[in-house]
């Protein structure tokens, strides 16, 4: 779709037919034959009115009718396409992934995405991403969930959980994570927690801290397989929230937890 009055506003409004929400930057040029700055103008006056958002570098969303008044489109409408765009694993997860697992005590102030790459912050307008390394992300990790153009990587409940523990700092507080599980036990598989600690996908650490919070909120799970993995690796006694400057209120043996916060699940 070319023509001598062809501009930037028919060619997103023609991508939104064809349902596609993003675009790339060098592309519409491109296909419009606009030179940077004309791009830059014309860009710039459809953000004026809502109707695009410039997310990062190149990469810029279509912002449909129902979602003008706010000024951008859900994260759930692109999140897929940013990460392939950016050659990036993924998954959603933390808060975001528990919050779409059913838990609705905690929602998230910002969408929360792991990612094989070290990527900062998005902020654009009303436009919160807040990204989290991991080294390495298998496909046993996540599981794919549907959106309104798609679908997108979601972290498994099990994964949920590890995650909430190992980036304890990006949830809030212990009560946060020990409310979620609450939420999410009767989806969280144990033989799923095993093979992640027996294949090291997830670290002593926060196996021990999985198990204590389990055990002390008396869920009903059988906690004998993973107390037996933490005793083969015979761990050193670990805080059960880092950086905490609470004193040792309990030193717990099976686990090897130093329990420097009392936990209080808000349900």
């Amino acid at each position: 779709m070319k023509g001598a009055n062809y501009r930037l506003i028919d060619y997103i409004e023609h991508l939104q037919s064809e349902g596609q929400y993003w675009f790339l930057c060098e592309e519409a040029r491109a296909h419009l034959g606009l030179s940077p700055a004309a791009f830059k103008l014309a860009a710039a006056r459809l953000a004026l009115k809502n109707r695009l958002q410039r997310i990062r570098a190149d990469f810029y969303t279509i912002v449909p009718l129902e979602y003008r008044s706010s000024g951008s489109l859900p994260v759930t409408w692109f999140i897929n396409d940013f990460m392939a765009h950016n050659q990036a694993d993924y998954y959603v997860g933390l808060l975001s992934a528990a919050a779409l697992h059913g838990a609705a005590h905690q929602q998230p102030m910002a969408f929360q995405v792991i990612s094989n790459q070290l990527m900062s912050s998005i902020n654009v307008g009303q436009l919160r991403i807040n990204f989290h390394y991991k080294k390495s992300i298998k496909p046993e990790f996540y599981q794919p969930i549907k959106t309104a153009t798609g679908d997108m990587q979601v972290s498994t409940p099990e994964m949920t959980l590890c995650d909430l523990i190992r980036y304890m700092d990006a949830v809030g507080q212990i009560n946060n994570v020990a409310t979620i599980a609450i939420e999410l036990i009767d989806q969280i598989h144990l033989d799923k927690l095993i093979s992640f600690a027996e294949h090291g996908d997830i670290e002593t650490a926060t196996i021990q801290r999985i198990g204590y919070l389990l055990q002390y909120l008396n869920l009903p799970v059988d906690l004998v397989p993973l107390e037996k993995i933490v005793s083969k690796k015979h761990p050193h006694y670990r805080a059960l929230v880092t950086g905490s400057n609470t004193p040792i209120i309990e030193t717990n043996k099976r686990w090897r937890i130093l329990v420097n916060e009392a936990i209080e699940a808000d349900i």
